[in-house]
């Protein structure tokens, strides 16, 4: 077995320990969890930036405790819009987005962990000339008022008849029930013995 095969194995065992003690233990898995930061320190091995931060997602930096939201940590979004960036954009056109940060507050020792946020990627539409084709066709073909009106009146004519089926449904119903209980004999309900 390789040294990183067996600094993987204890990292990950350090990492269930401290996870399946931090809520019966909190101050057992903080102590397991910068026992884990100490071994990555130590063997100096080098971890990518994604998983540094879940790394630190997951356990704080300066006390080793396991954060949780909302019962080790509080978690909180900032943008920082007035923050001047003195970088040359890389492309002119784009219209610039404020940063987004997400903010780990740990409840044990109050430090606090900034991580920022991935933007989301814009989203193109792009037109395609069987759509410009077609909509400058759709222009040439305009329907006339009276195609129009016939639409209208047509629609009104079908919600009527809707309204009129409803109506007549909700009437048969009625009289169902009416005549059911009327056969009922003594017409009493299950309502009515209920303490």
């Amino acid at each position: 077995m390789t040294s990183m095969d067996s600094v993987g194995l204890r990292s990950k065992f350090l990492q269930e320990a401290a996870h399946l003690l931090a809520v019966s233990s909190p101050a057992a898995s903080a102590f397991l969890g910068s026992a884990r930061d100490r071994l990555f320190e130590d063997t100096e091995q080098g971890i990518p930036a994604k998983d540094w931060d879940a790394l630190r997602r997951e356990t704080c930096g300066a006390c080793g405790n396991r954060m949780i939201p909302g019962w080790s940590c509080k978690i909180t979004t900032r943008t920082l819009s007035g923050v001047v960036v003195k970088k040359k954009p890389a492309i002119p056109n784009k219209s610039t987005r404020p940063e987004k940060n997400i903010v780990l507050d740990c409840l044990r020792c109050r430090r606090k962990t900034i991580q920022s946020l991935q933007p989301r990627p814009s989203r193109h539409i792009r037109k395609s000339k069987s759509r410009v084709e077609a909509k400058s066709t759709l222009d040439l073909v305009q329907p006339t008022k009276e195609e129009e009106n016939k639409v209208l009146k047509s629609a009104n004519a079908n919600s009527k008849q809707r309204k009129k089926a409803r109506k007549g449904g909700l009437q048969a119903m009625l009289e169902k029930n009416k005549t059911n209980s009327s056969q009922g004999g003594l017409g009493l309900d299950l309502m009515d013995f209920a303490m």
